[in-house]
């Protein structure tokens, strides 16, 4: 898999990876090097975390955004709460956390 093929999450994660085996390999290890081990090695394990931990984390907005229109209606307004949430909010909130979940660092 090339560089171009990675999301910005996944470089982000090859580039920390990258760094992790220029400490523990050697320091001249290539980013093709990083690249193909974390594919080879790492990539399935940690593509299956992200989702997990995405899904939990949206739920618990899922869980507040039910919490807060069920008190301002006064009563639990069921799974309603969780439709309006993904019609009104999923998409940003998907954008922002692919923004935001992992490490700042650049890939280009």
């Amino acid at each position: 898999m090339e560089r171009e093929k990675l999301s910005k999450v996944e470089c982000r994660a090859v580039e920390r990876h990258w760094r992790h085996l220029a400490q523990v390999w050697r320091p001249d290890v290539t980013y093709e090097e990083a690249l193909e081990d974390w594919l080879a090695n790492h990539a399935e394990a940690w593509r299956v975390r992200r989702q997990e931990r995405a899904l939990e984390k949206q739920r618990q907005e899922m869980l507040k955004h039910k919490w807060i229109e069920s008190e301002k209606a006064r009563c639990d307004i069921g799974k309603q709460a969780y439709i309006d949430w993904i019609k009104r909010y999923a998409a940003d909130w998907r954008r922002w956390y692919e923004e935001t979940e992992e490490e700042d660092s650049a890939c280009s």
